[in-house]
């Protein structure tokens, strides 16, 4: 007993000697975290595995050994949409291009450059010519740019850009959630509207980071998330967004845009860092509840838009083995999650920790450990049950940030810097 105290001691010492170190290297280079992370740093929260995933995860690396990677001239990517009738996908790239790839060749061209950074993507589900786009600040782009993230129109037909709204409403951040919620959410004709003109500088503000984008099957309302709210926020894994991770800010929104009346609302917000998205129906009309990647919080939630449990949001599943990203669902109804980073055991402990948190704060990005695992995670289409996990040890790439499942095989979107190609691979045969 005397020599485990010991050592544990030991440990700790040299854990803190290493903070220590890297304090004074890093207020060498004058370098301070901005202090909305710092503030953000609450309780300590312990976070567990969901023992379901890990009992199935698959042996080996079965996506190392499947995949395949063509279009070499295609630059890492943040969404692939797949238009497979036409033999076609578009992929938003990191170096602020849509591309366009043929699904039989494979070949990949840039089809039109974007005013900022490509995100998530949908099409018009009456008008195949139309695309709907999250657009936010890269790193190429200053913090001067005249162009604002929000979301945008394609027409594919002619390459013309438009911008369909680039502002929200002011939340109220002071009100807090009920008791038994996670955050705040406004149902179904509980949120409060404003028209797109009436939009100004007193009751609204600039859109800072549109990430993932899910569209109504009438083609009325995009609903879109902007997992934290901070300014000059900009798309991808960065040291903001790993920062974000750390701190578990509540900064979460989902947005609505309704284009039929022309508004923008609030549906939720006080969530931490929501990002991938889906709509859910119980008849064939009207979107029932939402789906939405708590991406910090290693887990799905569900927010009730309609019904008995109108109002109300709850956990799908929780303890992914890893910060889930976009998702989408396959022909069968399955839910395809990305997991660009292996959820990694000092992550969990200094969430159960915090105090080191402050510490780590200061730590040069260079320097942190960083797992270059990555993986993707089948659902069964209520969520609550896996069908499928794999991971993959970062030989090839890192930083799946989205599954998307096509008719016969799965495209993986690559969102690593530096990275080309167009990633596909069957749907694996045990599920």
């Amino acid at each position: 007993m005397k020599v485990l105290i010991k050592f544990l001691i030991l440990t700790r010492i040299k854990i803190f000697s290493y903070f220590l170190i890297i304090l004074c290297i890093n207020f060498l280079n004058c370098k301070t975290p901005e202090d909305y992370f710092k503030n953000q740093i609450k309780e300590p929260i312990d976070f567990t595995y969901n023992s379901s995933i890990i009992s199935m995860k698959s042996e080996g690396d079965p996506i190392k050994q499947n995949v395949t990677i063509s279009g070499n001239q295609l630059p890492a990517q943040d969404e692939i949409l797949l238009q497979e009738d036409l033999n076609r996908a578009f992929v938003a790239s990191i170096d602020g291009w849509i591309w366009k790839v043929d699904l039989v060749t494979n070949i990949a061209e840039p089809y039109v450059k974007t005013p900022l950074l490509p995100g998530g993507m949908v099409f018009h589900p009456k008008d195949q010519d139309i695309i709907y786009m999250c657009l936010s600040r890269g790193k190429d782009h200053l913090d001067t740019v005249k162009d604002i993230p929000g979301i945008y129109e394609l027409k594919i037909s002619t390459k013309k850009i438009r911008k369909i709204g680039t502002r929200v409403p002011l939340a109220n951040k002071s009100i807090e959630p009920k008791k038994g919620q996670i955050g705040t959410f406004y149902p179904w004709n509980q949120e409060k509207k404003f028209r797109f003109s009436d939009l100004n500088e007193i009751n609204s503000r600039n859109i800072e980071k549109a990430d993932d984008i899910a569209i109504s099957r009438d083609g009325e309302r995009i609903y879109f998330t902007e997992p934290y709210d901070h300014p000059n926020s900009i798309l991808g894994v960065s040291s903001q967004s790993k920062h974000e991770v750390l701190t578990l800010g509540r900064n979460g929104h989902l947005w609505k845009y309704d284009l039929k009346d022309n508004t923008a609302s609030l549906i939720a917000h006080q969530y931490t860092y929501l990002d991938g998205i889906l709509l859910e129906y119980s008849d064939q009309k009207t979107e029932s509840s939402i789906l939405l990647n708590e991406l910090s919080m290693s887990r799905l939630i569900r927010l009730h838009l309609t019904g008995n449990k109108m109002g109300e949001d709850e956990i799908v599943i929780d303890g992914l083995p890893g910060f889930p990203d976009g998702m989408d669902r396959d022909p069968h109804g399955r839910i395809w999650i990305a997991l660009p980073v292996e959820r990694s055991k000092l992550i969990t402990w200094l969430h159960k920790h915090p105090f080191w948190k402050h510490l780590v704060l200061y730590i040069p990005e260079t320097l942190l450990p960083v797992s270059k695992k990555t993986g993707i995670l089948s659902l069964s289409p209520n969520g609550n049950k896996p069908n499928y996990f794999a991971i993959h040890d970062g030989s090839l790439f890192s930083h799946i940030i989205v599954v998307v499942p096509g008719k016969k095989k799965l495209y993986l979107a690559v969102y690593q810097e530096g990275f080309k190609g167009f990633v596909s691979m069957p749907y694996p045969n045990n599920i």
